[in-house]
């Protein structure tokens, strides 16, 4: 069985915990990027041409009430603009670093708001911010830590796109 399909068999609480893990580790990638610029990450939208500061504790905050299961911080309404403007071409980041921004985005919006998310959906997009050889692995790391009876063997497993 493969990572996926072992992912996709567990309960939903368990599919939670695992999102909740490996944006943990999404969110590393995050503050990496973001620690790691001399000056404040801006953008101009293409509709009015307003300039925007990121948020960069948006994804930290975002986690936590995901966590919470409530939205504590505002996070709905201060993720409007920066979700708008990365799918409108106009708040760009490194493929890695957007993954961790959907990712967890994602997450939130489905234990937070009770959007219909796909599960594989947060999964995909947390483990793309990892070199691609690296997913299985790290998929069955996080399961194996959430549900230690799970070991499988992952040499033969199958892309997880």
């Amino acid at each position: 069985m493969t990572p996926r399909q072992l992912f996709l068999q567990l309960g939903a609480d368990h599919r939670r915990q695992i999102h909740l893990s490996l944006c943990e580790d999404a969110l590393a990638t995050w503050i990496g990027y973001v620690q790691g610029k001399p000056a404040p990450l801006r953008y101009r939208d293409s509709v009015v041409r307003m300039r925007h500061n990121v948020d960069l504790e948006l994804p930290a905050d975002a986690l936590r009430c995901a966590r919470a299961g409530v939205d504590l911080a505002d996070i709905g309404n201060r993720y409007l603009e920066p979700i708008t403007a990365l799918q409108d071409g106009d708040l760009v980041f490194p493929d890695p670093v957007e993954f961790a921004y959907y990712a967890i985005y994602n997450c939130f919006c489905k234990y937070v708001r009770g959007d219909d998310s796909s599960d594989w959906l947060i999964v995909n997009q947390a483990l793309s911010v990892h070199d691609r050889s690296e997913a299985a692995s790290r998929l069955m790391h996080a399961i194996d830590s959430i549900v230690p009876t799970t070991s499988g063997n992952t040499e033969d497993a199958e892309p997880m796109g």
